[in-house]
């Protein structure tokens, strides 16, 4: 399911069955936008600890979009919904996807959509969903007597989330042998200014090292974001020291040079959600809700897994098979 402001409704979601369909959470009406032939894929060497195998969907903000796409596969396609057409077809590479879900966001940019893609395991590409045109061009030098080109980016390109506004890009991508290091850039710089800002611009911030990759992880504002785990790395044994369960909230501005803040859970959290005031984590039965002024724990929602959350009506949402739970958030 995807967050969407349309005419028709507020919700995107996919069916098993390939169809797509808008749900008007005020009236509960579901109304089929139309149906993808979804190709039967397959993952070798699937490990339910890296990725699950999966369609999945996204969708730009007003609902005009959305992009069906394979989590640890390499394809996927653009629909322009409201003729129901493939605008674009998407091509993520073919190495070592089944390691990481399909890089893939919408953000908006000075009222223009635009779809940020992986289009190689260590490359991230901007393009227009309605045209398929391509707006960061870039051709890397040729490699000479087997040193790599200048802006050569070696990382695994994994889960993107855009901040808020858009400004910003979060990566939850690795790198050999192997590590997952989740890292920042600015999306504006990148788009107006240097083309190479996602390999190697002056914005681009390493966050942290950790042995995982595929975590849960969610904006909290433009400048801060919740990353699930508190482990320390340990740069001697090159590994996550054992920690609590719990979520660190890191502050982007500063990176890696202050300390993070860390909200001790009782278990760890598989899918974390916010308004800004409140963060939502989702531990696989139940869903604890945080204050993040304070970091204490304000609500434990026994027997609601929370799977999505709609910031515009503020209500978390539990997606089962053929029914949707809502609970709303503003009371608390």
């Amino acid at each position: 399911m995807a967050e969407v402001q349309r005419a028709d409704g507020d919700l995107l979601a996919l069916d098993a069955s390939g169809g797509i369909s808008c749900v008007d959470l005020q009236s509960m009406a579901v109304r089929l936008l139309g149906t993808l032939a979804l190709p039967r894929t397959s993952v070798e060497n699937s490990n339910a600890s890296l990725v699950i195998p999966r369609w999945r969907l996204c969708a730009s903000a007003d609902g005009a979009f959305a992009a069906v796409f394979f989590d640890g596969g390499r394809h996927g396609f653009v629909i322009r919904l409201d003729r129901f057409e493939t605008t674009m077809q998407l091509d993520g590479g073919d190495y070592y996807e089944e390691t990481v879900p399909f890089s893939i966001c919408f953000i908006t940019r000075n009222e223009k959509t635009i779809l940020v893609h992986r289009t190689e395991w260590n490359r991230l590409d901007a393009s227009d969903p309605q045209s398929g045109r391509l707006l960061t061009g870039r051709d890397l030098t040729p490699r000479e007597n087997s040193e790599r080109p200048p802006h050569y980016l070696d990382y695994f390109h994994g889960e993107l989330r855009s901040s808020p506004s858009g400004s910003r890009l979060f990566d939850a991508g690795w790198v050999w042998h192997p590590v997952g290091i989740p890292r920042v850039f600015d999306v504006v710089a990148w788009l107006t200014a240097n083309v190479w800002e996602s390999e190697d611009g002056a914005s681009v911030q390493w966050l942290s090292s950790r042995e995982d990759w595929n975590f849960p992880a969610c904006w909290i504002d433009d400048d801060r974001i919740a990353l699930g785990g508190t482990g320390d790395w340990d740069d001697d044994e090159f590994e996550t020291l054992a920690a609590p369960p719990g979520v660190r909230i890191v502050d982007v501005r500063h990176g890696t040079k202050a300390p993070d803040r860390k909200l001790w859970m009782n278990a760890e959290p598989q899918e974390l959600f916010t308004d800004g005031r409140l963060l939502f984590a989702f531990h696989g039965v139940d869903t604890s809700v945080w204050s993040v002024a304070s970091g204490s724990c304000v609500k434990m929602l026994e027997g609601f897994a929370a799977t999505h959350y709609h910031l515009r009506r503020k209500e978390l949402l539990e997606l089962k098979p053929h029914r949707i739970r809502l609970l709303a958030t503003t009371f608390w």
